[in-house]
């Protein structure tokens, strides 16, 4: 998504939670809904689709929508958002952040119990009301105090997309400033999220450096601004410090900022060591103070008798022991993916034709992409039906028999697995696909032995390729569902399913942790991006990210063979 557009989708997503919430029309906010897809889908800022007129031929953007969005565009503000925002308490739309709450059962909670705040929210869990609801009862209640308890512990964290995005944006602002500089800490890991960014600079004027950092249009707050060090807090809620040093010490200082704070520790007990002292400005030698080595990562590590340890790996989760060992994996990185194989078309609720996803994996090299739109039974993306769905193998077998594209097209599709376990399509049409990706998207509060048995029963189908977002979080609004990961994993190997390491900036699913576990039980994994729009391909970077910081190499995932060779494993 271009970010420009980030506050229009947001305005379009709001409009549609306020219409819900007060039930004053069935449809409208499906529209609104649709709209904020298509447009957080563009390439390019919506302030262009305006100027040459071409906002009102977008997928989803009717008359009607195309002016509000011209006028908010155009002014800032939008009457109509301030008619809906007045007609309701604004601590409603919090609750909406809850994983057991959407916007018609906030409609409930406000005309039934009057709840306007998540505060009042929690009171009426603790005293019991919530379960006095029609249709609610005991478990939704607890489930609805877990929420809570999980939104109000990771509010204060941000993606990892959207730290990106902050951080090439401080990073260009300050372009110019200085030949070396990056950004460090949890970002650098590829954290799945974020508490705050640390940003380390090269440069002999400080003083410009600083005054630059904190005329950052984007900063609130600033709460120091010093010599070597200045912190602000961004209007998003984001505290970035931002930290000037000397050449020589370029390389000590981003280790030291990058972190982890255990790694840091082992690093420095290593040094103590052998005579030496390690700590953001350079590695010296204990007595003496000499310099040994700091401009870069690479001379303090060699100096330590280590291998350079990749800013993923920096974990304290046996790294330093294997770089002293020479035993360090080659990770897998952009180089060796080779292909994509969950991407969404218009055919179902993406954005883009086919066409326009071949044409993007085409751009990044791809020997194959994958189509795998939702199946049948997923009503709110408008799920194919088995007509539709023949339909689609028949209009991919023609695009691979026109000799158009270099790369080859693969027909899938991402089918549902149904709380009994089955697939959502027959085995007559599965055995047509290319392959399969089995996913929840319901019942997500099932018990642990029930959601174990379900995905057993859904990976015993032989058509099935690839548990696909093997948990069903999204981060910070919905935790994951409970199974026994190792009966799951053990069977993902047994049956030769894939794993997915899905790369959607609100998944990464499977996190580090879990590929760490999969990988114990020699399990396979594939990379994808869960892409609705040609653009989103690019997330396959974040999938890279969780697959790195799970110690991969590419031999353990399935799409950095060939296209001969991928076919193999997945038949």
């Amino acid at each position: 998504m271009d970010p420009t557009n980030g506050p229009v989708v947001s305005l379009l997503n709001e409009i549609a939670d306020i219409l819900e919430i007060t039930g004053t029309d069935r449809f409208r906010p499906i529209a609104y809904r649709r709209a904020a897809r298509t447009i957080e889908a563009l390439p390019k800022s919506v302030s262009d689709y305006i100027a040459d007129g071409s906002i009102d031929e977008l997928p989803g953007v009717g008359e009607a929508i195309s002016q509000k969005i011209r006028e908010f565009v155009g002014t800032g503000k939008l009457d109509y958002i301030e008619k809906l925002r007045k007609g309701i308490p604004p601590g409603l739309l919090e609750l909406l952040n809850l994983q057991e709450v959407g916007p018609k059962t906030v409609g409930r909670l406000y005309m039934e119990l009057h709840i306007t705040s998540l505060d009042e929210l929690q009171r009426a869990c603790e005293e019991h009301r919530v379960r006095s609801l029609k249709g609610f009862g005991e478990k939704t209640e607890e489930r609805i105090q877990q929420s809570i308890q999980f939104y109000r512990g990771s509010s204060t964290r941000f993606l990892l997309s959207k730290g990106d995005e902050i951080a090439a944006d401080l990073l260009k602002h300050l372009s110019g400033m200085s030949g070396m500089m990056a950004a460090a800490g949890s970002l650098r890991r590829r954290r799945e999220t974020i508490g705050d960014i640390d940003i380390i600079v090269v440069s002999s004027e400080p003083d410009s450096v600083m005054d630059r950092f904190v005329s950052y249009p984007d900063v609130s707050v600033v709460y120091s601004k010093g010599e070597t060090k200045s912190s602000v807090m961004l209007n998003s809620g984001l505290q970035v410090d931002l930290r000037v040093v000397e050449e020589k010490s370029y390389g000590a200082a981003l280790l030291y900022f990058t972190g982890s704070k255990d790694h840091n520790v082992e690093l420095r007990n290593l040094a103590i060591g052998k005579g030496l002292k390690l700590n953001e400005y350079a590695l010296t030698r204990r007595g003496t103070d000499e310099f040994v080595a700091g401009r870069s990562e690479k001379d303090v590590y060699d100096a330590l008798g280590l291998q350079y340890i990749e800013p993923e790996l920096r974990e304290a989760r046996g790294e330093i022991d294997a770089a002293a060992a020479g035993k360090l994996p080659v990770l897998i990185s952009e180089k060796d993916i080779k292909g994509d194989i969950h991407c969404h078309t218009n055919w179902t609720d993406g954005s883009s034709p086919i066409e326009s996803m071949i044409d993007a994996a085409a751009e990044r090299g791809y020997a194959y992409i994958g189509i795998s739109d939702h199946s049948k039974s997923s009503k709110i993306t408008k799920g194919l039906s088995d007509e539709q769905m023949e339909k689609q193998i028949g209009r991919i077998e023609k695009i691979n028999a026109s000799g158009k594209y270099d790369l080859r097209v693969l027909c899938g599709s991402e089918v549902e697995i149904h709380p009994d376990g089955k697939l959502d399509y027959d085995n007559d049409l599965l055995s047509r696909l290319d392959y399969v990706i089995g996913s929840v998207h319901t019942r997500f509060n099932m018990e642990k032995d029930e959601m174990t048995g379900r995905l057993l029963t859904a990976m015993s189908n032989d058509y099935l390729t690839v548990l696909g977002h093997p948990t069903g979080r999204q981060i910070g609004t919905r935790g994951s569902y409970t199974f026994s990961a190792e009966k799951v994993f053990d069977t993902a190997r047994e049956k030769r399913v894939l794993l997915e390491i899905n790369g959607s900036p609100e998944r990464l699913d499977l996190n580090d942790q879990l590929i760490i576990e999969a990988a114990k039980h020699d399990c396979k994994f594939v990379l994808n991006t869960d892409a609705h729009h040609f653009t989103s391909l690019s997330n396959m970077k974040y999938a890279l990210s969780m697959a790195r910081r799970g110690w991969l190499t590419a031999n353990d995932a399935a799409n950095t063979q060939g296209y001969s060779e991928f076919l193999k494993i997945i038949a």
